[in-house]
């Protein structure tokens, strides 16, 4: 009844502003068990197609207390994030609603992607080449899959890389944003890496926190090919590589 109540209020607003973008909080007030829904101005220059929380809407919502989520509308869109939205949800660090119609759509916020514990099908080497891609604007299926699912005749990476608009290159060619995929003791390949640049691989191995390794040695003996998606612009890539360097440092 309590999130019944909360939704209708937050979808009235989102409606009472259209056609401009809504914007808000999800508060959970010091001293309660419920969460509010705090409406803030949308201070953008273009609020029809853009919102703009103010800092002092941001001051506010952190006095009250827990800040839940960030709440705004696509009255005139998609129910999913812009490629801009995505990049500001990373910096906020917040769990993201999305007010499209009369539904609210959850995003919630993308874990660091150096320094994950590994737990399979939660956050593995899949999860971490979806929330890569997902923080430049692509969206791909988390696709059910069992531990040690090679040994199972299942072919993660091979049944749909393809589908999804990704092509093979060379090795040679290879640059910021391909995909590594690495056959260990396996009849196929069962590991992927994200090259980020300067010989280096984002990956998530079992039992270990993801990290940054060198492409040279041990994941050069054992990579099976290298892909790319057809849409790729390194454009996209801006705020996750930035967001790298400072989790590095």
């Amino acid at each position: 009844m309590i999130m019944e109540t909360l939704n209708t209020s937050i979808i009235a607003y989102a409606k009472s502003k259209e056609p401009h973008e809504c914007c808000g909080f999800v508060v959970l007030k010091q001293g309660e068990n419920q969460p509010h829904f705090l409406p803030c101005e949308n201070i953008a220059d273009d609020p029809m197609n853009y919102f703009e929380v103010s800092p002092e809407d941001f001051i506010k919502a952190e006095e009250m207390g827990k800040i839940l989520a960030l709440v705004h509308s696509h009255p005139n869109g998609e129910p999913r994030l812009s490629l801009a939205d995505r990049q500001m949800q990373w910096q906020s660090d917040l769990d993201w609603w999305l007010v499209c119609g009369d539904e609210i759509y959850q995003f919630p916020k993308i874990a660091p992607l150096i320094g994950r514990s590994f737990e399979h099908s939660v956050q593995d080497c899949y999860t971490l080449f979806r929330d890569f891609y997902y923080l430049c604007g692509f969206d791909f299926p988390d696709y059910p899959r069992a531990d040690e699912w090679w040994w199972q005749g299942e072919n993660l990476y091979l049944d749909h890389l393809e589908e999804h608009g990704f092509y093979q290159i060379s090795i040679e060619n290879i640059q910021i944003g391909d995909i590594v995929l690495v056959r260990i003791e396996s009849p196929v390949p069962n590991h992927a890496a994200i090259y980020v640049g300067d010989q280096m691989l984002l990956h998530h191995a079992p039992k270990r926190l993801s990290k940054r390794d060198i492409f040279d040695g041990y994941w050069l003996k054992y990579t099976h090919s290298i892909w790319r998606h057809k849409e790729w612009s390194m454009s996209n890539s801006t705020v996750v590589l930035d967001n790298l360097v400072a989790n590095l440092g």
